[in-house]
């Protein structure tokens, strides 16, 4: 079975597909972090020379995992060091800040950026990460509920209302220890930078439509099935678009997978490179895990070709991914894709010529596989 073409949406002659890149930011043995940093700086330009629409960076917090706890840092670090490409967090875990800083540094991200910032936010996929902090998965899930619409309305009026505690309700500055604050550093896009939410939680996906978020839905190796992505891909980009026709949005709503890409010379070069820089990467990914006793994502990872088959990495020579991206867009409906292409033990110089290879050679045979329908 495969999604029709006439359920993708197009513009003009060309199918609505975008492309960016997903990073973790983790860290490489025998890198130090300062050249990580630069390294990943590096990659941006890289990405921006070449035409990905974003970079996303993630959070994550005392972990090899992620070498960016703080998002906004990294970003403005960026945002000076390129000129088109969009910057998104991805996410801000939001129950870990006060509230009005993270509007402030927003809003001054934003304006570093010359408007090309984008919010991912959330709360959090880690309660290891959230106990640092002093917070369990259900504090942290309130916080979450009562701090983020707060923060949304300052963005859009730049005037902040601190919620009550143990509410979702602002206190309308009823009470000298809370009074509105007036802000003077606002966001340059109005009314605030594009929302981004990343989930594996069908059940918000009716609320994601109507608040306008754009959806990453599921991240490479621990994605849902491509039926499953479909499903909710089908219902997301249908009932956004009628939402957006109606508020004449800026642009088309994205619903995207995140996905692990190696682009190797040939296809046995990308498997050996690609197995050593996943178990690599697979114990970043689950280091707090094993380290508090977890039982959850502490397992073997399955064979990296397995992987390949169900879909959930991308990895080969420029024709084999371009095949793989090609089927998982077309079966699971989705009209963003957004590749880690530095994660594990890929070296710089192997990031880059992979995301290189994935621009050139890739993206151009997937937009023209796309715009002609399967012949079954």
């Amino acid at each position: 079975m495969h999604v029709p073409l006439s359920s993708l949406r197009l513009e003009g002659d060309h199918l609505d597909l975008d492309f960016g890149v997903f990073d973790w930011l983790d860290a490489q043995p025998g890198v130090t972090l300062r050249d990580t940093y630069d390294a990943r700086l590096r990659l941006v330009r890289e990405a921006e020379r070449l035409g990905f629409a974003r970079y996303h960076l993630a959070e994550h917090h005392a972990t090899p995992l992620g070498l960016a706890p703080s998002p906004a840092v990294f970003l403005a670090a960026a945002a000076r060091e390129t000129s088109t490409i969009r910057l998104a967090a991805t996410t801000f875990i939001t129950p870990l800040y006060d509230p009005l800083r993270l509007v402030e540094e927003i809003a001054m991200l934003d304006q570093l950026s010359g408007g090309r910032l984008e919010i991912g936010v959330g709360r959090g996929s880690s309660p290891i990460e959230a106990g640092m902090f002093g917070l369990d998965a259900e504090a942290a899930k309130a916080r979450f509920l009562r701090d983020w619409p707060a923060m949304l309305d300052a963005l859009r009026s730049g005037r902040f209302v601190r919620p009550r505690e143990g509410t979702g309700v602002a206190d309308g500055g009823s009470t000298a220890a809370s009074p509105p604050v007036d802000l003077f550093v606002r966001p340059l896009q109005t009314p605030h930078p594009p929302l981004w939410y990343p989930t594996s939680n069908a059940e918000s996906i009716p609320r994601l439509v109507t608040e306008g978020y754009h959806v990453l839905f599921g991240f490479g190796f621990s994605s849902p099935p491509l039926e499953v992505m479909r499903e909710h891909a089908t219902v997301f980009l249908r009932e956004s678009a009628e939402v957006d026709a109606s508020v004449a949005a800026a642009g088309p709503r994205r619903f995207g997978m995140v996905r692990h890409v190696y682009v190797g010379r040939d296809d046995a070069e990308a498997v050996e490179t690609a197995r050593e820089a996943l178990a690599v990467h697979y114990d970043s990914f689950t280091h707090l895990w094993r380290a508090a006793g977890s039982e959850r994502f502490t397992g073997p990872l399955d064979d990296l070709e397995d992987l390949v088959d169900r879909h959930l990495l991308f990895v080969g020579s420029a024709p084999t991914v371009a095949e793989q991206v090609t089927h998982a867009v077309r079966e699971s409906g989705v009209n963003y894709v957004a590749g880690a292409f530095a994660w594990g033990s890929l070296s710089e110089q192997q990031s880059a010529r992979s995301m290189q290879r994935f621009a050139r050679e890739v993206m151009p045979i997937v937009h023209a596989g796309l715009e002609h329908p399967k012949v079954d």
